[in-house]
Parts: structure tokens; sequence; C-alpha cells
């Protein structure tokens, strides 16, 4: 289940964070500052075409938007991946340092 109230505040936290106001939103949805205003408060479910409009006006992805209503799987998924990604930052890391080091040895001395 979407929580359509969270969702809203996540939306509202955003469009707050860019310094701009629900009418300004609303005009480049292309829907009414009163429909979009209810959308933040959770009292109105956007089409999925509406929430990827407010996602692309925020310049934030829908999974940003939706991420209180994901489940814990996707969670523990997300986590894993982290991890995997933070391995594998670390090894190329290590890369650039060794390759770092042997540009020193390779460079030519200084006239």
């Amino acid at each position: 289940m979407v929580d359509y109230e969270k969702m809203g505040k996540r939306i509202k936290y955003k469009r707050q964070t860019r310094n701009m106001n629900q009418e300004e939103i609303a005009k480049m949805v292309q829907i009414s500052p009163s429909y979009y205003g209810n959308i933040e408060r959770g009292n109105r479910i956007p089409s999925v075409d509406t929430l990827v409009a407010i996602a692309n006006a925020l310049e934030v992805g829908t999974d940003f938007l939706l991420a209180d209503s994901l489940t814990i799987a996707n969670r523990q998924r997300t986590e894993q991946e982290t991890r995997l990604l933070t391995r594998f930052l670390r090894d190329r890391v290590e890369e650039l340092s060794y390759d770092d080091a042997q540009i020193a040895d390779d460079a030519p001395p200084e006239l």
C-alpha cells in the first residue's frame, strides 16, 4: 500500500528545499494549485503520469517520493547493494592509489 500522506510530505519537503511554492509546481505539472495542495496533504491520489511529472519538476525519482511505502525486502536489497557498491569503490580507490604511486615513480625528473 502506498502511504499517500508520507508521499505528500516528501513532495512538500522537496518543493520547499527548492524554494518553490505550490502554484509554481502545479503550473509546471499542469494541474490546479488546489489539486496539487491536496496531493501534498495526502488527500488526493495522483495518477502515475502526474506523480512522474511532479518528480520531474522536483528533480527527484519517483522512488524517493514513494520510499516510505517500500517493503522491508526492498530496503534490505538496497542495504546489500550499498555494501557491494562500497566494496567496489574501495577496491577502485586502492587501484587508483597504486596507480598514483606508480605514476610518481615513472615521472620524469624535474629540470
